[in-house]
């Protein structure tokens, strides 16, 4: 069975050990944490609130970059902010990134009890799917939006959607169960599929960049498929790493 679930605390909290979730934060948190692994950064360490991340980052022996936004700006003291641009080469390169976002990177505590986690985007879609295909029977698959200050976010529907459409598109399984909210959401993204970007713009999510100028942003997550990357979870530390049969 596959499930998308709107927000995290709509998450069936019993089914969870027997699940693998997928955790979607379209504007910007997981779209980030790909680009930065996609950049060469070692790992995303995923973090609730700011304060515990400077208490990990004074524990931690080697140097880390200290990353995350609330209310889309850059927490002051921190290294990065979280759109995805930042996230180059020359600056994430083999670096371990702690990462605190008002979304996405809770929505990731809220699954922490999952048998398994990944995090998807429109970015690596693909390569989620291809990911979650490997597990479809052996337990329910969560595809969880993150939302936006607690309320159903357009754009991580649309993301969910995307995942969708090629594990469908790739399993061919006619004895494959999706829930009423799966449906919708491979429908809304099969509806904007060749117009991402304007559809992310429409949401309350993109509505905050434009405002905050950080327009450029949705642009940029809205890149379907442009690495070849599944990104799994330890669950953990809440370390993002390229998968690797996780």
């Amino acid at each position: 069975m596959i499930d998308v679930v709107l927000l995290p605390e709509f998450l069936p909290r019993e089914a969870l050990p027997e699940a693998q979730v997928v955790v979607l934060d379209i504007l910007r948190a997981t779209s980030t944490t790909v680009t930065a692994l996609a950049s060469g950064a070692a790992s995303v360490r995923l973090f609730d609130r700011p304060e515990e991340v400077l208490k990990a980052r004074a524990a931690a022996v080697a140097p880390v970059i200290v990353a995350g936004e609330r209310g889309c700006r850059k927490i002051a003291g921190f290294d990065l902010g979280n759109s995805p641009a930042e996230y180059s080469n020359d600056i994430v390169n083999k670096a371990a990134i702690y990462l605190s976002t008002t979304n996405g990177t809770r929505a990731a505590v809220a699954a922490r009890t999952a048998r398994r986690m990944l995090i998807g985007s429109l970015l690596n879609a693909a390569a989620t799917a291809e990911a979650v295909v490997t597990e479809l029977d052996r337990g329910p698959t969560l595809l969880l939006c993150a939302g936006t200050d607690g309320r159903t976010a357009i754009e991580d529907v649309i993301g969910a959607g995307a995942i969708l459409w090629q594990v469908l598109a790739g399993t061919m399984r006619p004895d494959l169960e999706l829930t009423d909210t799966a449906w919708i959401a491979y429908q809304t993204f099969a509806s904007v599929r060749s117009r991402l970007a304007p559809a992310l713009r429409l949401g309350q999510g993109g509505i905050n960049l434009i405002h905050a100028d950080l327009e450029a942003d949705i642009d940029f997550c809205a890149a379907l498929d442009r690495y070849p990357l599944a990104v799994g979870v330890n669950l953990h530390s809440l370390e993002a790493t390229p998968w690797r049969n996780m």
